[in-house]
């Protein structure tokens, strides 16, 4: 295979092999991101990007990619006027871990941090990457043999579910009264809709009407009022649409709808990469709100995922502070961490140290 060669690459101007190796790696990582395959960074970098600050970070071995990540240089981190370079996310991406193949992943990091201190970066950092896993660990190793030692500057708990044997998900975050009343909730629905209610992904027969009754649900409630819903932005509603309708193509998108044929009470868009499911945004319809037609949505997501043996967990995406259904009623949690990788001498090193110990004492 040869040893590996770390690139970095103008977003905008990738070469036809270089994205088909992408979206192989994307196929193969040693662990999932939705938000950093092909379809969704070339999305995000048309919609909500940069222009030139916008790089992909590659390592190669030969003609196949073994990391991938978007990265964007910056000469300052958080107040600190230190050149860096971070895990390029923004407000609609969820998780900054790189794609990583599991040939060699500690090379592979190894010379990724070398390309980017030769290129005079102090400080890589990464704000919502997973504090277990592969991915991690391998950093860890691969830094600590440079005398580079991650530092992690916060954290925050993250609701998922994992796979269990029965299904017992709710048993400690549901009572049985709450059980009964969700139940009077969802008669109480068919009264509101006058029809059954039905749960229903959407993705395989009518994706973009789909979208476009996500779109429209969650303008017409709180966040359209607040100007935070995705059409108040035609960048990131436009986004958004692209980065669905590729899951789509390649059959990863998952688009639940509750309520009757003529009406949507809660919808959910979702993605599945690898063997879990990533829940990508929620909304309802606020006239059914005394009904809680998202919790009930997202109680019959837990049932579809748990009668599909390939998954083995979700992601609701959702952070530690979330109220979200899926935060009330996730049994597990992940801790997604702030991490700065310093990459050069001296000075670096004490400068993250300085960072890290102000960030602590901010925030108790």
């Amino acid at each position: 295979m040869g040893e590996p060669s770390a690139e970095l690459l103008a977003v905008c101007s990738l070469d036809p092999e270089t994205l088909h190796a992408w979206e192989r790696l994307a196929e193969e990582a040693l662990e999932p991101n939705p938000f950093f395959t092909p379809g969704a960074v070339l999305a995000s970098a048309r919609h909500l990007a940069g222009g030139e600050q916008d790089h992909l970070l590659v390592v190669r071995r030969g003609e196949a990619l073994d990391l991938a990540l978007p990265v964007r240089r910056a000469r300052r981190y958080r107040r600190v006027p230190v050149p860096t370079v971070r895990a390029w996310g923004h407000d609609d991406g969820f998780l900054d871990t790189p794609l990583l193949r599991d040939h060699d992943p500690e090379g592979s990091w190894s010379a990724a941090l070398d390309l980017l201190h030769d290129r005079g970066a102090w400080w890589w950092t990464f704000e919502q990457l997973g504090a277990d896993g592969p991915v991690r660990a391998s950093l860890e190793a691969a830094a600590r043999r440079r005398g580079r030692r991650p530092l992690v500057l916060g954290s925050v708990p993250r609701p998922v579910v994992r796979r269990r044997a029965e299904p017992t998900y709710l048993d400690d975050r549901m009572s049985s009264s709450q059980r009964r009343r969700l139940g009077r909730f969802r008669r109480r629905l068919e009264r509101e809709l006058e029809a059954p209610v039905e749960v229903v992904d959407r993705a395989a027969d009518d994706l973009m009407g789909a979208l476009d009754r996500f779109l429209a649900l969650e303008a017409g409630g709180w966040k359209g009022e607040a100007g935070t819903a995705l059409l108040s932005d035609p960048r990131r509603a436009a986004h958004f649409r692209e980065t669905v309708l590729d899951a789509g193509r390649r059959g990863r998108v998952q688009m639940w709808e509750l309520g009757s044929r003529t009406t949507v009470a809660a919808a959910l868009c979702a993605v599945v990469e690898g063997e879990g499911v990533f829940h990508l945004k929620t909304a309802y319809d606020e006239r059914f709100a005394s009904s809680s037609p998202g919790v009930q949505l997202e109680v019959a997501a837990l049932e579809a995922f748990h009668d599909d043996p390939r998954l083995q967990w979700i992601d609701s995406c959702a952070g530690g502070r979330a109220t979200t259904p899926s935060a009330r009623l996730y049994p597990d949690r992940r801790s997604m961490e702030r991490v700065l990788v310093p990459l050069g001498g001296t000075a670096s090193r004490l400068a993250a140290a300085g960072l890290q110990q102000a960030m602590r004492r901010r925030h108790g």
